[in-house]
């Protein structure tokens, strides 16, 4: 059986075993109220046997009236036994209701442990299955054939004016922070031709959370997707090709 028919099928007996609980708990409450009334009721009969014995020696002490007065102790009594009978069969039948649904809530608790486990392993595998289907392949650059390569020398050429610009454009970044920074300790607002505001950034996906998340739920380790690969370029400097310029290159 495979997982997902595997949580079909563990879900199925989740919400049997819901309905299950639902009619014990209806049950055990409808036998704890009929427990109580016959208790109440058995209570009340056993007061009134009290007043039925001393209504029995007031009448051996008159010496009239002690038949009637036996009858109605007598009466008193069976009824205050047959109803303490009662009571105690509501009693143990709401017990068994109690127990029983407390047998049907672990019932349910085990189940639900089960169809969540099993729920969180077809996810994880549906997730797994769908990364590998939407996780594209990182982006390569186009290359040129070996036989369409330019010259070396213009190769050189390019690298060199990369190199130069690569770093006027860092430095003029360094600057253009470092004077945002100074900007940024304003407070909105305008100021000559100045004008300062501040717009909410928005949220971005929390990679590190998400990732826990996975863990918490079974699922493993999230999809990932390849980057582009990261493209450097390092420019020797021109080969140092007489003694002079050596020993220029060494003193510098």
């Amino acid at each position: 059986m495979n997982t997902t028919a595997k949580a079909a099928q563990q879900i199925a007996r989740l919400v049997g075993a819901e309905d299950a609980l639902t009619t014990a708990r209806r049950e055990e409450a409808r036998t704890a109220k009929t427990a109580e009334r016959a208790t109440a009721r058995a209570k009340a009969a056993r007061a009134k046997v009290a007043p039925a014995r001393t209504e029995l020696r007031k009448a051996e002490r008159a010496g009239k009236g002690v038949a009637a007065a036996i009858r109605r102790l007598a009466a008193r009594m069976a009824k205050a036994a047959d109803l303490a009978q009662t009571a105690r069969q509501a009693r143990y039948a709401a017990r068994l209701a109690a127990r029983a649904a407390t047998t049907a809530a672990r019932r349910l608790d085990r189940l639900a442990l089960r169809a969540a486990t099993t729920a969180s392993r077809m996810v994880g595998e549906v997730a797994e299955r769908m990364g590998r289907r939407t996780t594209a392949a990182p982006e390569q650059d186009k290359t040129l054939p070996v036989e369409e390569l330019p010259a070396v020398e213009e190769i050189e050429a390019h690298a060199d004016r990369f190199k130069d610009l690569d770093a006027e454009a860092k430095a003029q970044a360094k600057l253009a922070d470092a004077e945002k920074k100074w900007l940024r300790r304003l407070p909105v607002g305008q100021y000559g031709r100045v004008i300062v505001t501040r717009t909410n950034g928005g949220t971005v996906l929390d990679g590190d959370q998400v990732a826990v998340d996975y863990l918490d739920n079974g699922m493993g380790v999230p999809p990932r997707k390849g980057r582009k690969d990261t493209f450097k370029v390092a420019v020797e400097a021109p080969a140092v090709e007489t003694a002079d310029q050596v020993a220029l290159v060494i003193a510098a």
